[in-house]
């Protein structure tokens, strides 16, 4: 905007003019409106890819839906909501990703501690190894991983028994039997 009163430059070395009182008002991790730049560029560690989609989030128009956002795109700019505090920008991003790359949104949202994202991620992720999961949670809810992906396997052997049993029961019995299990 032409009368922006701060300058951001990408890691790209693309300039970006947003008014200060936006920022103040729409994030919680960039500078207040009383801070000086004596019209100097505050150089950011995103691209101007990021920073372009993001500093749509700081104004009062309706922002981008992100529906055909490739997750390429998708991560990095949801890492900048995170570290700028730019809320309105988080949720979409979640929501968006997790339809494309469980692995990293579930990676993100422990990260980020979404609990009620990691929790809808969790079932969808299969991993290769322990290692895989290791890699994808932090410590702290790993118990939660192992305690679920237990429940699983307990579900997938009862599931299993169950109609190997029913195959190698007598009709009568497999009957009596699947109405128990």
């Amino acid at each position: 905007a032409a009368d922006a009163d701060v300058i951001f430059r990408s890691s790209d070395e693309v300039l970006f003019s947003i008014h200060k009182k936006n920022l103040e008002i729409t994030t919680g991790g960039f500078p207040t409106a009383d801070f000086k730049t004596n019209g100097e560029a505050i150089p950011l560690t995103e691209t101007s890819e990021t920073l372009g989609l993001l500093f749509q989030f700081v104004y009062a128009k309706r922002h981008p839906s992100l529906a055909d956002t490739k997750f390429e795109v998708l991560a990095p700019l949801a890492e900048a909501a995170e570290k700028y505090e730019v809320f309105s920008a988080t949720n979409i991003c979640h929501i968006r990703m997790i339809k494309q790359n469980v692995e990293h949104i579930m990676a993100y949202a422990a990260k980020h501690n979404y609990k009620e994202v990691v929790d809808a991620a969790a079932p969808l992720v299969v991993p290769n190894s322990i290692g895989d999961v290791v890699r994808l949670l932090p410590p702290h809810q790993m118990l939660a991983w192992v305690s679920h992906s237990f429940n699983k396997l307990q579900l997938a052997n009862i599931i299993n028994l169950k109609y190997t049993l029913l195959g190698l029961l007598p009709p009568a019995m497999a009957r009596h039997f699947d109405k128990c299990v």
